[in-house]
């Protein structure tokens, strides 16, 4: 049994988690505060980002590129990594983009603003930087809406492993209210066929104490 140290809306542990799901891996999840560690869990990362997985042997693997290197490792099928050298460039361009470039302009001061500031600080969230946030998602938006413009998934003919990241990075939108996609369909047809796999059922089951999903979080067609 597998062990993932996680936040709700760490779109990193997200990630990992669609991809245990997605291959029937069983582990059960840890949620760990990332702004207030754990001492044990700083014993497992010192460096104390998320998400780590703990293996059967109790090794601690830690951070969502070694976590996914040690699922494909497991080479399960199907093979959703992909064997093609162009195919893996674009995934890991992407992975890129999402885990860093997205993560710093759009899901990083959202998170803190509309979770951090008003859940652990008790502050008033600062509007200008959610709006500023909320401008780069509509950059990043119309780019994966290009993306998707000659194919139904992000890279392949099917889906791969960075649709899931690209997918977990958006459902954490999805869950503050904050994701409308009406006017990017082939965009907004990606995320619910990504949405409605069996593997998103337990990040649907989300709640976090004092900030209920919006609404339309768990609906598939809207």
């Amino acid at each position: 049994m597998f062990t993932l140290y996680h936040y709700h809306l760490c779109p990193s542990s997200r990630f990992i988690r669609l991809l245990l799901d997605e291959y029937k891996i069983e582990y059960i999840t840890q949620l760990e505060n990332y702004w207030k560690p754990q001492e044990d869990f700083l014993l497992l990362n010192p460096a104390g980002h998320l998400p780590v997985l703990i293996d059967s042997y109790n090794f601690p693997i830690v951070g969502f590129n070694a976590c996914v290197e040690y699922i494909k490792d497991l080479d399960l099928k199907p093979n959703i990594f992909c064997d093609n050298y162009r195919k893996k460039a674009e995934i890991y361009r992407l992975y890129h983009w999402f885990d860093t470039l997205f993560k710093k302009e759009v899901l990083d001061p959202i998170i803190y603003e509309k979770v951090f500031s008003r859940i652990v600080e008790n502050v008033t969230p600062n509007s200008v930087n959610i709006r500023n946030a909320m401008q780069n998602l509509g950059f990043h938006i119309k780019y994966l809406e290009y993306l998707l413009k000659d194919k139904d998934y992000l890279v392949a003919d099917t889906y791969t492993s960075c649709d899931f990241l690209a997918a977990a990075s958006l459902s954490v939108l999805d869950y503050l209210g904050l994701l409308n996609l009406d006017d990017y369909p082939k965009l907004q047809e990606w995320y619910f066929k990504l949405k409605s796999r069996p593997s998103f059922k337990n990040l649907l089951k989300d709640h976090i104490v004092g900030l209920t999903p919006h609404e339309n979080y768990k609906l598939l067609d809207v």
